[in-house]
């Protein structure tokens, strides 16, 4: 998980017996920088689901409570997916559970954040019946999940938080994919672990692409009583 996700990546060391078996078996390989990549998304998407709890015990808490169609509210009638609602409301649920975050079984704390989104976007994409996939763009540091739903694309960039020289870069990024898809927009996930986070949400145009961005607190520890 921390080489797809953190820009930091970790170095590419065959005498690691990790990195060894992993390269050997042809899931990770050496990038030009020396760092290790994923060299297919099928792998990110396993590593995903291996770590992904059949049951989080949270997706009682994934709608607001005056929903009125669960998940269909996110679906308009013309046949499109409202994705800027659909994930304002993902960044309003990991409010809503709090700390409860923390007791997801089987999972990284670190990564309970990106997970969550993961398990979140699935269900809605089961209960639409819409697709889903992972993009590893670089195979290092970005996963994009890409959302397919009547015949359009919605993109949705997942990583943890690395400064903000990183935050910009990679809208930037997200961007140049957005447009090469040619989706009508791209959605950037951030998770932030610091124990001063800065949430934000902003909406801007880069290069021509409408890019909506999300930075999200996320809670590493149960506050004290």
């Amino acid at each position: 998980m921390k080489i797809a996700s953190y820009d930091d990546g970790v170095k590419f060391n065959l005498d690691n017996e990790i990195i060894n078996e992993l390269a050997t078996y042809g899931v990770i390989g050496e990038g030009a920088d020396r760092l290790c990549e994923i060299v297919n998304p099928i792998y990110q998407y396993r590593v995903m689901q291996a770590f992904k709890p059949a049951v989080n015990g949270l997706e009682q808490d994934y709608l607001p409570e005056d929903t009125r169609a669960g998940f269909q509210d996110y679906l308009t009638p013309d046949g499109q997916v409202q994705m800027e609602a659909l994930l304002d409301n993902f960044r309003d649920f990991i409010a809503r559970a709090g700390f409860r975050i923390l007791q997801v079984p089987e999972t990284p704390q670190e990564y309970v954040g990106q997970h969550l989104l993961f398990a979140y976007l699935e269900q809605f994409v089961r209960i639409a019946g819409g697709t889903m996939y992972l993009e590893v763009q670089t195979g290092r540091g970005r996963m994009d999940i890409l959302i397919l739903y009547d015949q359009k694309k919605y993109i949705v960039e997942t990583k943890i938080w690395g400064g903000g020289m990183r935050y910009e870069t990679g809208k930037a990024q997200l961007a140049a994919y957005v447009k090469l898809e040619a989706a009508a927009a791209g959605y950037y996930v951030v998770f932030d672990h610091r124990k001063n986070p800065e949430p934000r949400v902003e909406t801007e145009t880069l290069d021509g692409s409408t890019i909506r961005s999300y930075v999200i607190p996320v809670i590493q520890e149960r506050p004290s009583d």
